[in-house]
């Protein structure tokens, strides 16, 4: 038996009268044994919102078809009832959350949603990651991917090996970039085994960096007599949502820079800020950034958030 949890925050518009879909991939093989699903959404008015699950093996599963009327905002965890059908499915591939707007003039987003199940090994599956049998005198390195584009707001770790010497190892995480942080640097130790956690505390200096790519652990032996087996890692970290704005039009590369320098990181975050303050950042930079106009970036921005790619794809074509 084994369990997981995995969170997406992204803080994204539900388009009126539309629905918006997003997906939390999971790699790790086993046969569902229980489920929970996390939802967060921010609306003024919950009776118009509808929930709905994708497995990744094609089962649909209603979890809230337009209840609480007037109720604004929904902070709601779905466990059991509908969520048994699922039962001994694969958990591996793409979990799809659906949120459905049925209804216009109220906006809502959908701030954050989790999935936590449990599950049974699959009976050649050892571990998440692939795991050598022995830490040799070279540095083993074991990589986990990640594939959502954000910036790290809180990481946490754990690692789990044996070893006779624990005093002899250094063991680090390297994040995409290239940032190391060492969390054990030949700490004595007389137990032949670590099983420990790192909080945010430890983890601090992964703050602000990007989560998308290859996230390794490495794992320096300086006991040449005695090798060791590293039973399980793994890496969790909350993130802010990362977007490409180049992709909208009149935003160049450098300007990109200078708005995410600025704490603009998301289309989200670029559909509530101003003009007016859009125009400081730049002129900040530079007077000759004035040749810039900003006053399509917003419109643009809650288009791209709400994945409406025709109407941004009209949109930029108007814009002379």
């Amino acid at each position: 038996m084994f369990t997981l949890s995995k969170e997406n925050r992204i803080n994204t518009i539900i388009p009126d009268q539309n629905s918006f879909s997003d997906t939390i991939y999971i790699q790790r093989a086993g046969k569902i044994h229980s489920l929970k699903i996390s939802v967060a959404i921010s609306h003024p008015y919950i009776g118009d919102i509808s929930i709905k699950l994708l497995s990744p093996s094609g089962t649909e599963v209603i979890l809230r078809d337009q209840q609480g009327g007037r109720d604004n905002n929904l902070d709601i965890v779905f466990q059991g009832g509908a969520l048994d059908i699922l039962k001994g499915e694969a958990t591996n591939g793409p979990w799809i959350l659906t949120v459905q707007d049925h209804a216009a003039h109220d906006d809502g987003t959908l701030d954050s949603w989790s999935i936590d199940l449990s599950g049974e090994e699959e009976s050649d599956y050892t571990t998440e990651i692939f795991i050598p049998n022995v830490i040799s005198k070279e540095v083993f390195t074991s990589k986990q991917e990640c594939r959502f584009n954000g910036r790290v707001t809180k990481a946490e770790a754990q690692v789990d090996l044996v070893h006779p010497a624990i005093k002899d190892l250094i063991i680090s995480i390297v994040a995409p970039s290239g940032k190391e942080v060492i969390l054990h640097n030949r700490e004595a130790s007389d137990k032949p085994h670590l099983h420990k956690r790192w909080s945010n505390y430890s983890l601090k200096a992964f703050v602000g960096e990007t989560t998308l790519g290859d996230w390794i652990l490495k794992i320096k032996n300086f006991n040449l007599s005695n090798a060791g087996t590293l039973e399980h890692w793994k890496i969790r970290f909350h993130f802010e949502r990362e977007d490409d704005l180049t992709l909208l039009k009149g935003i160049s590369p450098k300007v990109e820079t200078l708005l995410k320098d600025a704490g603009i990181f998301a289309y989200m975050d670029l559909a509530t800020a101003s003009t007016d303050s859009i125009k400081k950042i730049l002129l900040a930079e530079d007077p000759a950034y004035g040749v810039y106009d900003p006053s399509t970036w917003s419109k643009q921005a809650i288009l791209a958030a709400q994945g409406q790619w025709e109407k941004l794809k009209n949109l930029k074509d108007s814009i002379s």
